[in-house]
């Protein structure tokens, strides 16, 4: 997210600045809370929540030079908050509401192996990868310490590793053929 520091300075004034940084943050806090929430109308509702906990908080932001950092805090709290709220549904149920079928050849793909993953590994390799964070400033954002936020990272990996590389080797085995000719 790119925002000048002299925008968020001039926002905290209020006005037409602030309405303009908010133009500039909402589309990248959605991207976030749909990435979390892998729903449309619940990732907007938290976006937009997490604007206006911006808006209202742009005040005790102490350097507007960490406006990035500090905005993906509230998106990404507001996001884990209410993905905790929701009752954890399976996967495939999700797809069976969608009206598509679900074929277990097709194997996963990222996003698939990304909502498998715990909300809190999805959040931070969102933010490594997505955002570009590092550690320390997903730590901020999550309110975890950095140590823990490395091991998430690694768990999540590891959890994405396993399933898109079985996606590959479902891919590349032909079936074999029984020889009744021997």
């Amino acid at each position: 997210m790119d925002v000048k520091p002299e925008l968020v300075e001039n926002a905290r004034a209020g006005g037409a600045s602030l309405d303009r940084l908010i133009e500039i943050v909402w589309p990248e806090a959605y991207r976030i809370a749909l990435s979390v929430l892998h729903d449309r109308p619940l990732a907007e509702d938290v976006a937009q929540d997490a604007c206006v906990a911006m808006a209202r908080s742009l005040p005790t932001l102490k350097d507007a030079g960490h406006f990035a950092a500090w905005s993906y805090k509230i998106i990404v709290r507001a996001a884990i908050a209410t993905a905790r709220r929701r009752p954890r549904t399976h996967l495939l149920d999700e797809v069976a509401d969608r009206g598509e079928t679900f074929d277990p050849s097709d194997g996963l793909d990222l996003s698939d192996a990304m909502a498998a993953l715990p909300v809190l590994q999805r959040a931070v390799v969102l933010l490594h990868y997505y955002a570009g964070l590092k550690n320390v400033d997903i730590a901020t954002a999550t309110g975890l310490p950095a140590s823990t936020v490395r091991f998430h990272l690694m768990l999540a990996r590891r959890a994405l590793r396993k399933a898109l590389s079985s996606r590959e080797a479902s891919k590349q085995s032909p079936s074999k053929e029984i020889n009744s000719h021997a």
